[in-house]
């Protein structure tokens, strides 16, 4: 586990009294539950932080459920009818490039069968998270060639015979999802999608199981998630109470958690009536908060650009997976797709679209992906901004791109579209905005950190 312990952030002060009747609350608990004596020492505030960051992406997970699934259902595939655009706000970072085929498992009924048709000519990929955004299964051009197939679902602890022709696949948590994305050309390439994604099903192995039990009430977007105060814990203690710990070492941090009120169907907010306690709940979550974005802000750059090659798949290293569902829920595993960010101009500043910008790939240096790439734009909310031409990105399926005669590639960003480059241009509104680079199928230059994105140069004057 790599939770770190940020200087600076704002730290509730408890008085000696309360500070020392709840440490050694704690440390009873920690003997009880077997834990090391090292943990006890952590001030309570401390561990209600550790805890936030552990449980920030189960609740996210929760409430994207619970807003997907009065608009898609529960176990019934959905299928994207048009291209994602400003009005798509549930996930963020949403994309043009691909329809989505979106399905919220349930599993506390029983597996479930899931069946895909043959896509052999257009890149696509199933991607299946845990409720913890563990992505732990795909389908798809990379891993199963575009072939269609059953397979079958299974909850966790479950045991029984797979029915002949599919192919068993372990699901960790009772709930997941299925993200399906599929590419599509353009607007008119919709309906040719549609009719793939039409085909996926998903139905119970046994016909006659109970209902899957409803889901809870959304209390909010997901980008909002610990915005609550105390009642995060509230929504924490009702996911964990379907979807547990997967790993040893997050089982003993949960057990940590007794201590101050948090686990499985616990509701902090008003079963906690100890102030210490609630002072310390209360403290976790700012300091938590403010731990998620001091993560995503000290990720490494290179020309600009944050790279990330270490998600999808992340173990117990809450930090990198809170950081992710933060701003990037559902990322793929880096085999499947690479997105770096730009987070500043070549001159360190924010970019802005006030100013103009270009960046400039060299011939031998186009973004190296053997499906396809595209850069996006995102407002700071890291969503689409609204613009007259309806352009949200760029990449190498553009018509009308315009390259080089030596074959480079030059993309200009601002508010204002630059004479005679418009077919190269991505509007940006006259603020603050966020560039994100798309690579699917990366090279392994891109694995190995060979190859990254030129800078984003700011332009002064007319190009």
């Amino acid at each position: 586990m790599t939770l770190r312990h940020t200087g600076g952030a704002p730290i509730l002060r408890f008085t000696g009294f309360l500070r020392a009747a709840l440490a050694a609350a704690l440390l009873l608990t920690a003997a009880a539950c077997g834990n090391s004596s090292s943990t006890s020492d952590a001030p309570p505030e401390q561990l209600a932080a550790d805890g936030f960051v552990f449980g920030y992406p189960l609740v996210v997970t929760e409430r994207t459920m619970q807003a997907f699934a009065p608009v898609v259902g529960i176990n019934e595939p959905f299928t994207q009818k048009a291209r994602s655009n400003p009005s798509s706000r549930i996930v963020v970072a949403p994309n043009t490039d691909t329809l989505y085929a979106i399905a919220v498992l349930d599993l506390r009924a029983g597996p479930l069968l899931l069946t895909l048709p043959a896509i052999p000519d257009r890149y696509h990929t199933f991607q299946l998270l845990d409720a913890w955004t563990e992505s732990f299964a795909y389908l798809g051009t990379r891993t199963t060639g575009g072939a269609a197939g059953t397979w079958l679902l299974v909850p966790p602890g479950w045991s029984g015979d797979v029915p002949a022709g599919t192919t068993r696949i372990d699901v960790p948590t009772p709930q997941a999802f299925l993200l399906g994305r599929v590419l599509v050309q353009d607007d008119a390439d919709v309906a040719n999608v549609v009719a793939l994604t039409s085909q996926v099903t998903i139905t119970p192995l046994d016909p006659g199981a109970p209902a899957t039990p409803p889901l809870g009430t959304n209390p909010g977007p997901p980008a909002e998630t610990g915005r609550n105060g105390l009642a995060f814990w509230d929504e924490l203690g009702d996911a964990l109470a379907i979807n547990p710990p997967t790993t040893e070492l997050q089982r003993a941090l949960l057990a940590r958690l007794e201590a101050l009120g948090v686990g499985p169907g616990r509701h902090p907010s008003t079963e906690v009536t100890d102030p210490a306690i609630r002072a310390a709940l209360e403290a976790g979550i700012a300091l938590g908060d403010a731990r998620i974005d001091e993560i995503i802000a000290a990720t490494g750059t290179v020309n600009g650009w944050r790279i990330r090659t270490d998600i999808g798949t992340y173990g117990d290293d809450l930090d990198t997976r809170a950081a992710i569902a933060r701003s990037g829920w559902g990322a793929n595993v880096p085999e499947e797709a690479v997105y770096p960010n730009a987070v500043a101009a070549a001159d360190g500043a924010t970019l802005d679209g006030t100013n103009l910008y270009r960046i400039h790939f060299a011939a031998d240096a186009l973004p190296p992906a053997r499906a396809f790439w595209s850069l996006t734009l995102y407002g700071p909310d890291r969503f689409f901004v609204e613009n007259d031409l309806h352009r949200y990105a760029l990449g190498d399926r553009s018509p009308a791109l315009a390259y080089g005669a030596d074959g480079s590639l030059d993309l200009w960003i601002g508010n204002t579209p630059p004479p005679g480059r418009e077919a190269n241009w991505l509007p940006a509104p006259a603020g603050e905005f966020s560039l994100m680079l798309r690579l699917y199928l990366p090279t392994d230059d891109v694995l190995a950190g060979r190859w990254t994105p030129p800078s984003v140069e700011r332009v002064d004057g007319t190009p």
